[in-house]
């Protein structure tokens, strides 16, 4: 008996076991699963959460990058454009570098001087070595100003409105200035001209206007300064509408508030309109270039006090777009050279030659008036 209830006594704990553990398992496996699901439920949308803004990360990191990538293109952009420069020819340079660096050392004398003590060299002297600084430019540069209708550039207080190319457009004007028959030049410009080093001896030599773009209320101060140029000195007052340049033949779009001056100091508007200027800082530079200034016919200030000055921008940029048109592919017998030399004297023949050279009456001689003997 006990061997076989000791033999039993496994057998029932065998048999005890397993129905024990079926039942809890049976027991146990829907409280496991009810378990284990409401963990997997709250645990799936966490993942997905959490993969959201891992992604949102990404995003902004990659908005960050071509931000930065942006920015690194405009000032790529900017550098660019600040090494600009002009295509000098070699040959004349070998023998026009001493004079040359001569005129630069002698503006910067002239513009500390006049700094320190304002009126020690006169306005005329500083005109004039402008000047002849503008013809040595052109000179080595090989590059021409040829110029029609100057007698539309009157010989009082002036608003000239140029479209813009190039930085080279403000010495082709000053070339093309001839005291004899217009006022001297001044300018409204941007304010970094002032730090270059450059163009800042040059700039302070003449009657040129600040202006800082981003700021409004300095576009007031600088028309009520070139007001006073115009109405008080009698200047002719250069103004650049479109406010950028362009680098190209086309005409861009003008600012409305920009021939305010005009209306504020009563004077005349002349369109001028500028061709191929922006050819000077190109990469495919021809060797020679011809630059064409036409000016038109001034609109009056009895014309422009009744119009709105939005209306006379518009009027302006009609005009020069018409003479851009009109004189793209026509010659120009005008240079710089010939205007220069036009003095007072013989300013009644220049008008009625009709723009043209004036040419002197030449006689061809025959053989038989070698031989005649005169009595």
């Amino acid at each position: 008996m006990t061997k076989e209830k000791e033999v039993k006594k496994p057998v029932a704990k065998k048999t005890a076991t397993k129905p024990a553990t079926k039942k809890t398992a049976a027991t146990k496996s829907p409280a496991k699963k009810t378990i284990a699901s409401k963990p997997v439920a709250k645990k799936q949308p966490a993942k997905k959460v959490e993969e959201v803004k891992v992604e949102e990360v990404k995003v902004v990191e990659t908005t960050e990058v071509t931000n930065v990538s942006s920015a690194k293109t405009t000032k790529s952009k900017t550098k660019k454009k600040k090494k600009e420069k002009l295509k000098l020819n070699f040959w004349k340079m070998t023998y026009m570098w001493l004079p040359m660096w001569n005129m630069m050392r002698k503006a910067k004398k002239i513009s500390k001087k006049n700094l320190k003590s304002p009126g020690y060299f006169s306005e005329e002297y500083c005109y004039n070595f402008v000047k002849k600084a503008a013809k040595r430019i052109l000179y080595v540069s090989d590059i021409t100003v040829k110029c029609e209708g100057i007698e539309n550039w009157l010989d009082r207080g002036v608003i000239l409105a140029p479209n813009h190319q190039s930085n080279f457009d403000p010495v082709a004007l000053v070339a093309l200035n001839n005291f004899y028959l217009q006022q001297p030049l001044a300018f409204i410009a941007k304010k970094e001209l002032w730090e270059d080093k450059k163009f800042g001896r040059f700039v302070r030599l003449m009657d040129c206007i600040p202006l800082d773009r981003k700021n409004p209320r300095s576009a007031l101060e600088a028309f009520k300064e070139g007001k006073q140029l115009v109405v008080d000195f009698r200047r002719s007052l250069a103004i650049f509408p479109e406010g950028t340049r362009s680098h190209s033949q086309q005409v861009g779009e003008f600012q409305p508030a920009a021939l305010k001056v005009a209306q504020m100091a009563n004077a005349p508007v002349v369109p001028v309109t500028i061709i191929n200027s922006y050819q000077v800082f190109s990469k495919d530079r021809p060797k020679h270039i011809e630059i064409k200034v036409v000016f038109g016919k001034p609109i009056m200030p009895l014309k422009h006090i009744s119009l709105k000055t939005e209306d006379l921008t518009k009027n302006t940029r009609k005009v020069i777009i018409e003479n851009m048109e009109k004189w793209v592919d026509k010659e120009i017998l005008l240079d710089h050279k010939t205007i220069n030399k036009i003095n007072l004297k013989n300013r009644e023949d220049f008008q009625k030659a009709g723009n043209s050279k004036p040419k002197k009456s030449k006689e061809k001689k025959k053989l038989k008036d070698i031989f005649k003997v005169v009595d």
